[in-house]
């Protein structure tokens, strides 16, 4: 619940045992100036929640009982949340992302490349799940991300991974996944741990695409370029290509698969696709999305929020947030093909050669009769070929 804090008008309120009074958590000194430090020494309190003396007063008031609370930042806007001890936020990798894990590294390394399992950055903020180094020395981070991931925090690792010198593979199983096209991805079927370590069929089926030029006079709809007939050139089409999860490890990792991002309309679409069909998409006068690293982090905002004060209630008696239903989140992976009116190449059309007809002359078959005829409505014809002859 405490986690739409940051996007509404209201916040909860939080009462600190250190200083024996309520805090403001929209004011730069949380409204106790004599204490200039209070919020780098609450963020930096490392002790069990319940130690920590935070609580929501509406909560001790309303239910006589105490409702211990921590405060954390996000996005530069400070925020107070009620702890829940029956939730373990650290409960440690599933085993199906372990066998993601001994799956990845062992195909890389059948394929004669290294792999390292849970590489740390030398600075120690950043952690590849599989680190693999390919040819050229090119490096490349396999997370197997299973659970659920904000599009944000996917950006801001990618990036982080990127300064690095790392392109990193995001793999997921949920086609509803937010860092579907936000950042380089795949997907397979959710499986059990012991289908994903044993070394049977693991088909990949989204993230991973081919081009197909298709002539526009065989396309179902009318031309995309110019939206009536057919201009006789070929426009491409990504098509999905489902690829066995090792062969695409070890494709990624040898250069024969590359990341690519395209623009389709207002839609930003990213994949991997064979090396050779990148060049035969550029060489086509296809374009790709300029963009920045698709990791780019978000800008980060002020330590505090400007603006209006946020009225502090508790978020238990918010009526609103209990009512509040969502929709069903479409899938972000369908399996369409995408097309890109935008290319296209010229492409010769095969004309039937030109014979001339001559008057009093058979021009009848591919080879012309050449027997002594008679004009009809269908054009110079002898009596073997005349309409309505008898032919056997």
């Amino acid at each position: 619940m405490d986690d739409f804090d940051g996007e509404t008008s209201k916040r909860n309120p939080v009462f600190c045992t250190l200083v024996n009074a309520p805090l403001d958590l929209d004011r730069d000194d949380l409204g106790h100036p004599d204490h200039p430090d209070l919020w780098q020494r609450l963020l930096a309190d490392r002790r069990p929640v319940h130690r920590r003396g935070l609580h929501c007063p509406q909560c001790l008031t309303v239910r006589a009982v105490p409702a211990w609370m921590y405060v954390y930042e996000r996005r530069g806007v400070r925020i107070a949340a009620h702890h829940n001890p029956h939730h373990d936020g650290h409960r440690g990798e599933s085993d199906e992302h372990k066998a993601y894990k001994e799956r990845c590294a062992r195909a890389a390394e059948r394929g004669g490349h290294t792999a390292e399992v849970d590489a740390v950055g030398a600075d120690g903020r950043r952690r590849a799940g599989v680190l693999v180094t390919g040819a050229g020395g090119r490096q490349y981070g396999f997370e197997a991300q299973l659970s659920y991931i904000t599009a944000a925090t996917a950006r801001s690792r990618d990036a982080a991974a990127s300064a690095d010198g790392i392109t990193t593979v995001w793999h997921t199983v949920d086609p509803k996944s937010p860092l579907i096209d936000v950042v380089r991805w795949t997907r397979a079927d959710d499986l059990p741990a012991a289908a994903i370590r044993d070394d049977r069929h693991l088909l990949v089926r989204g993230g991973v695409r081919t081009l197909d030029l298709q002539l526009c006079e065989r396309m179902p709809a009318p031309c995309p370029r110019r939206r009536q007939g057919s201009c006789g050139r070929r426009h491409p089409r990504w098509d999905p290509r489902p690829r066995q999860f090792d062969d695409l490890v070890r494709d990624i990792a040898d250069g024969s698969y590359v990341p690519l991002a395209v623009q389709a309309g207002r839609a930003l679409h990213r994949f991997w696709a064979p090396a050779p069909d990148l060049e035969t998409y550029l060489d086509s006068g296809g374009t790709l999305a300029e963009e920045d690293h698709p990791g780019r982090a978000t800008t980060a905002r002020s330590a505090t929020r400007r603006g209006r004060p946020r009225d502090a209630q508790c978020v238990v008696d918010r009526v609103v947030r209990r009512r509040r239903r969502f929709e069903p989140v479409p899938p972000r992976d369908g399996g369409d093909a995408i097309w890109l009116p935008a290319a296209g190449v010229a492409v010769p059309i095969p004309r039937p050669p030109l014979v001339s007809v001559r008057e009093g002359v058979c021009s009848a078959g591919r080879t012309h009769c050449g027997a002594e005829a008679r004009l009809y409505p269908a054009g110079w014809l002898c009596d073997a070929h005349r309409p309505g002859a008898n032919r056997r």
